[in-house]
């Protein structure tokens, strides 16, 4: 048999799994439509303009970004459990199957009911309240910026999948610190070097993003050229690291 990966062994893996954990799993759920419901029902309410695509995407964003990572950050809550980190690490299936369990839960599984669910809900709040000469559409997940946006999703969910093997307590709290953190020493980072290289650098960009400089009372912005290509390569390459740190920081655990 398979040290790494077997079939069989990880279908049972994965059944356990969600034997253990549907009750919780469902009523994540019904709070997080109860959410998008009343929250949704409340926007349209308070708002006098349709809810455009632009809206749509930026609700779907906020609301997949949070919920999701909030969500990863608990899929290793039982190693951080003495008693349950046990019978967890003695369960006689690889690391790989259980690390493949919690990402096709945490990522795969959540991905696409977040999507359904956001689409019912959608597709019913635009339809509630209407508009003289508007037509109301629901935004499309299989294009940009959506598909972007799950890009965006995969890298702050392996800094949360990561995070949740690497801590033991407060996950979500301890992973957005040190994330928040982090991030503002890139900016400050980049701000200096910028700086240092051109001084009449004026805007405090993010690596790989516009760079705007002043010269004689006037403002030139300066792009890279396939920005949004080498950004998509740059964020899944990350992704990709942090899901491989976060598989052997599980490996590294012991009872």
């Amino acid at each position: 048999m398979n040290n790494i990966f077997n079939l069989n062994r990880f279908g049972r893996l994965f059944v356990k799994h969600t034997v253990e954990n549907y009750k919780s799993y469902l009523m994540s759920l019904t709070v997080l439509m109860g959410v998008m419901i009343l929250g949704g029902s409340f926007l349209i309410y308070m708002i006098e303009a349709p809810m455009d695509r632009g809206l749509q995407t930026a609700v779907f964003s906020m609301i997949l970004l949070l919920a999701g990572t909030i969500f990863t950050s608990t899929i290793f809550s039982g190693y951080g459990d003495k008693k349950k980190a046990v019978s967890l690490l003695t369960l006689p299936a690889s690391h790989f199957e259980k690390f493949l369990v919690a990402w096709v839960y945490s990522f795969l599984l959540f991905v696409i009911v977040y999507t359904i669910g956001f689409f019912l809900v959608d597709s019913l709040l635009i339809n509630i309240k209407h508009f003289p000469g508007h037509t109301d559409e629901a935004i499309n997940f299989f294009r940009t910026p959506i598909v972007q946006m799950y890009i965006v999703y995969a890298l702050l969910h392996s800094i949360a999948f990561y995070g949740a093997i690497f801590y033991e307590k407060l996950h979500f709290i301890k992973t957005a610190f040190v994330f928040f953190i982090s991030f503002g020493l890139l900016i400050a980072t980049n701000k200096f070097l910028l700086s240092a290289f051109i001084p009449k650098t004026i805007d405090m960009s993010v690596p790989y993003g516009n760079l705007r400089i002043q010269s004689d009372q006037q403002t030139f912005e300066i792009s890279i050229s396939q920005q949004d290509y080498y950004m998509i390569w740059i964020i899944s390459v990350l992704a990709l690291v942090f899901w491989t740190a976060a598989y052997y920081r599980l490996k590294e655990k012991q009872v």
